[in-house]
């Protein structure tokens, strides 16, 4: 009689922890789970963009009314981040991609900037094309930088000498172009319409003859800041009802085919793959980090959030570093 007593006690005892448990996940959505924060920076205005080299972290902060441009913070300890350095001349800086002793940065503005940061404490401008609409994003590969520049397409520039940067073409869309993902010669691109965002696909294996060779606009997506890593994409929707993480495969880029979804329910700025594992910044949720080894079933294996409003991340090692806006530059390590 004893003994049912007791099992009686621990089976209420286990249906009070599992409503517990449901209720913190309703009310308090955002604890973490199998992450420890290790640091934080407060950037100034709004962190947007994170990218990190060897102990440097490259922040770009964008506020309309505090402007803090490229701010250079030494993270060779994670715990105590300090800031070595900064750029603002003018405009809304966006986007980042640092190539040696060089940094390109998007500015919404201004176009591209191109800076000599080999004294990180004192960047300087060498360059900056400025035949631009506005520049969203950029990605340099080799001798080569693509921009992504709003109404004026994809921009395709050769920067062998960033102190004379050159117009080499330039690939119009039908929309505006926001983000550009290039892997393999294959450039994929977010073309934003007033109500919805494609991926188109462009061959750039010769930059001076970019050739559309496919598209995915499927109906209802606004696609969102796609990242390209071997045979997929990784894209966030933006559309109404959107929020999720979709997976697809572009091993054929004519026919390319959607083989999974991660639906967190909120708004997904940004996914960046390591491995078998995607980390997302959630603007809503903070750091979510998924297992994507079986891509046609990703799952949640770790978050991380306590405020602010995550738009990057990139990740190095076990260590994924997030652009919080508010809460500027977040330091956090993943524990599995």
């Amino acid at each position: 009689m004893e003994r049912k007593h007791h099992l009686r006690i621990l089976a209420v005892s286990l249906s009070s922890l599992v409503i517990v448990s449901i209720m913190i996940n309703i009310f308090f959505p955002y604890s973490s789970l199998n992450t420890q924060k290790l640091g934080q920076i407060n950037t100034g205005g709004r962190a947007t963009e994170v990218e990190v080299q060897g102990d440097i972290a490259y922040v770009v902060d964008t506020a309309d009314n505090n402007p803090g441009g490229l701010l250079i913070i030494n993270v060779s300890d994670p715990t105590h981040p300090y800031k070595i350095g900064s750029y603002y001349q003018s405009g809304l800086p966006f986007s980042v991609d640092v190539v040696g002793e060089i940094a390109y940065v998007a500015n919404r503005m201004v176009g591209l900037e191109i800076l000599n940061i080999s004294d990180l404490s004192n960047p300087i401008k060498i360059d900056e094309y400025i035949g631009s609409a506005a520049a969203y994003d950029v990605q340099v590969i080799g001798d080569v930088a693509y921009l992504a520049d709003w109404s004026r397409g994809l921009v395709i520039l050769n920067v062998t000498d960033p102190s004379d940067v050159r117009l080499i073409a330039r690939f119009d869309i039908p929309g505006s172009c926001v983000h550009v993902s290039v892997i393999n010669n294959i450039a994929y691109i977010s073309d934003h319409h007033s109500e919805f965002t494609g991926l188109i696909v462009i061959d750039v294996s010769d930059p001076s003859n970019p050739v559309q060779i496919g598209s995915h606009t499927p109906s209802g997506v606004d696609y969102w800041n796609p990242y390209a890593y071997g045979n997929y994409v990784y894209v966030g929707n933006h559309g109404m009802g959107g929020g999720e993480l979709r997976i697809l495969d572009v091993s054929n880029p004519s026919q390319i085919v959607q083989v999974g979804v991660y639906d967190e329910q909120s708004n997904i700025f940004c996914a960046v793959v390591n491995g078998t594992k995607a980390f997302l910044a959630d603007y809503q949720r903070g750091l979510i980090v998924v297992d994507v080894s079986n891509p046609s079933n990703p799952r949640r294996v770790a978050r991380f959030m306590d405020g602010g409003h995550a738009t990057d991340v990139d990740v190095i090692g076990n260590i994924a570093y997030v652009a919080d806006q508010e809460d500027g530059l977040e330091i956090i390590r993943i524990l599995t």
